[in-house]
């Protein structure tokens, strides 16, 4: 293969085999119902069994397999003009064949299928115009070559004159006219390359040409297929030919790095296990699915509704890539109607008179004009209007009944449009809805991962009895070897209660050693000072005061840094919280909140301190908050309608006042009494 010619020959096979391979599989996979899809694919298949088959003898150094290759070659070439009348008959015959056709079919398909039989079980028997032929009957064999060649110049011709003769009839239907258009050019084309690919001389000396022109034909159909919707929807076409050619790509590029990868594995360990093939097949089983979501993602990028519109096609079993909506059926089935029934046009008007689709220049008004009702599950979706004629003639009652029917798939495919955008939208929110619990799922995970790691510091519960946490761990040990914890536990109250006002060595003294000497009492508290540092610090060393208690202007002050929390403090931020929020029932939330935090009387059991004067006076402060969050959180269940759960708050509030609370008593008898 040293000739140019021979070159270009084998690379016209090679993009054919390539071309017709990549569009019969979309067509069959894709667009499998629709008329011709079938017819298409086959004539594919002749076409890479044709090439492939030239392509192996121009490139095998094994003469001994080039005869059987011949033999498919021969019976593919010979099948392809019997398939090329059949896809044209397909694309350009909306109703059935005539006869005429039908019989043109038929004898082609006979003709055809005898000589690909014959090419196979008697290759050396031909019938070409060369020696050695087949000859019988006293006629020499050129006559049969040339009667051979004759007859499928003609069934290139029925083609093609089918074609152009629907053409002529198809009307004012753009989108036909198109379709047609790229049918005939796609044919023609090929059938021209045909011809000179059998024609004797130009076979002999340059077969490059033919097989050029049939390569031209393959493009012109990828064309006709992806442009003008031929099999699939311009939309979904679309789309398809996007997906095709990027996933063909990635994939040729993912072939080719995965062959280098197991070349450069085999000679670096010098295996011939396919290591690299193996571990490459997992992943993609794995990655598959989420790699193509990716991909048609990129491609459409569309908005959520979109995509539940996809997840439903998905659930319903359809192609996401050449899926069309119910109601992109409207207007081709209005272009049809009024080709077959020679309308002026026909159009659909929603119930408020707004159009929906047309056809043509239909009349509404005219006497001979049907108006037709579009009902589908006791649902009015608006009203057909079909005609009138061309020919101005009432329409007969035969085609009444199928204008009937036509009104009922256009209300079908409304009423299924509407439903799809009913569950899409369902889908869509269900999706957000999913989305939001799972992304409250992280932010919990989170916050659970946080809480198993305590915040430095201390956290101190000081309504009800002081406890006092670090790090998660129950403080238990307050003082030193030598100081009582009590004390210090005492002192650590004293000194957080007052926070920065501070606490005086004298009022630490009259409050935990008031009936004990001055000297004595002095060295208790500097002891119980230095074991309660010691406490709040434990890597603090002796005769070092540290920062957690800090001394000025003769007064001692706890390090607020110390304490990350209080529930005093989330006490009163719940209660604000509450008071600033409209919505009712995230209020009674925070006050729950709240009062869940109320155990009891502040500082309730700490010793000296809890019973001292200090404080009393924060105390009933607390207390009178706590008083009125339960009578808020009564009023709100009231409000509520809550009967049972507003009484026990007002029960509750009542008790914690000392059984004399007027508006509780007041509100206990609007709900029924007090009982």
């Amino acid at each position: 293969m040293t000739e140019p010619s021979d070159l270009l020959e084998v690379v016209a096979h090679a993009v054919t085999a390539i071309l017709a391979t990549w569009l019969g599989l979309i067509v069959l996979t894709r667009a499998r119902r629709r008329p011709g899809a079938g017819i298409f694919a086959l004539l594919a298949a002749y076409l890479v069994a044709w090439s492939v088959t030239i392509l192996v003898q121009r490139l095998t150094g094994d003469p001994a397999i080039i005869p059987g290759l011949r033999a498919v070659e021969d019976a593919a070439a010979f099948l392809l003009p019997a398939g090329t009348l059949h896809i044209a008959l397909a694309m350009s015959v909306e109703g059935r064949r005539s006869t005429a056709q039908q019989a043109a079919l038929i004898a082609s398909y006979a003709l055809c299928g005898a000589m690909a039989v014959g090419a196979v079980l008697a290759p050396d028997a031909q019938f070409t115009v060369d020696p050695p032929e087949f000859a019988a009957f006293g006629v020499p064999g050129a006559v049969y070559g040339w009667a051979w060649i004759g007859a499928r110049i003609v069934i290139f011709a029925a083609a093609v004159y089918w074609i152009v003769r629907a053409l002529r009839t198809s009307g004012t239907d753009t989108a036909r006219v198109r379709q047609l258009q790229a049918t005939l050019a796609t044919v023609a084309v090929g059938a021209a390359g045909g011809i000179m690919r059998f024609l004797p001389g130009p076979a002999d000396s340059d077969p490059w040409i033919g097989v050029s022109l049939v390569t031209l034909a393959v493009l012109l159909a990828a064309y006709a297929v992806f442009a003008q919707g031929l099999f699939l929807a311009p939309d979904a076409a679309d789309q398809a030919f996007r997906y095709s050619v990027l996933i063909g790509l990635g994939v040729t590029v993912y072939v080719a790095v995965l062959v280098g990868l197991e070349r450069a594995a085999q000679q670096l360990l010098d295996i011939e296990l396919p290591v690299v093939t193996g571990l490459a097949l997992v992943v993609t089983i794995a990655l598959f699915d989420p790699a193509a979501r990716w991909v048609r993602a990129v491609l459409r990028s569309r908005d959520p509704l979109d995509t539940a519109h996809d997840r439903l096609l998905q659930a319903l079993g359809q192609d996401l890539i050449t899926a069309q909506r119910p109601d992109g059926a409207v207007q081709p089935a209005l272009a049809r109607l009024s080709r077959t029934f020679r309308l002026t046009g026909a159009l659909v008007l929603d119930p408020a008179g707004q159009e929906i689709a047309r056809h043509g220049q239909p009349d509404p008004d005219s006497p001979v004009a049907v108006r037709l009702p579009l009902h589908s599950g006791g649902t009015k979706l608006g009203t057909a209007v079909f005609g009138p004629k061309r020919s101005l003639l009432p329409v007969a009652p035969r085609e009444s009944e199928l204008l009937a029917q036509a009104a009922g798939y256009l209300a079908a495919s409304l009423r299924l449009a509407e439903r799809h955008d009913e569950q899409a939208a369902a889908l869509s929110a269900l999706s957000a809805e999913r989305e939001a619990v799972e992304t409250r799922g992280s932010v919990l995970s989170e916050a659970l991962v946080e809480a198993r790691a305590p915040a430095a510091g201390f956290a101190v519960f000081a309504i009800g009895p002081l406890r006092v946490e670090r790090e998660g761990d129950l403080v238990r040990q307050w003082g030193g070897a030598k100081a009582g914890t009590r004390q210090a536990e005492a002192l650590f109250a004293f000194l957080l209660d007052r926070g920065e006002r501070g606490v005086a060595k004298d009022e630490v003294l009259e409050m935990v050693w008031p009936d004990v000497d001055l000297e004595r009492a002095d060295l208790a508290f500097h002891r119980t000072l230095g074991g309660l540092r010691t406490t709040l610090e434990p890597g603090r060393r002796g005769g070092d005061r540290g920062a957690a208690i800090t001394f000025h202007n003769d007064r001692y002050r706890l390090n607020p840094s110390l304490v990350s929390w209080t529930d005093v403090s989330a006490f009163e931020d719940e209660i604000a919280a509450a008071g600033a929020e409209p919505d009712p029932e995230r209020a009674i939330r925070h006050l729950e909140r709240a009062r869940s935090l109320y155990r009891g009387d502040y500082l309730d059991d700490c010793p000296f301190y809890g019973d001292s004067a200090h404080v009393e006076e924060r105390r009933e402060l607390l207390r009178g908050r706590f008083v009125d969050l339960l009578l808020a959180l009564g009023h709100q269940y009231e409000a509520r309608g809550d009967r049972p759960t507003a009484a026990a708050r007002f029960r509750e509030a009542r008790l914690a006042a000392g059984d004399e609370l007027p508006t509780a008593d007041e509100a206990l008898g609007r709900l029924g009494g007090i009982a």
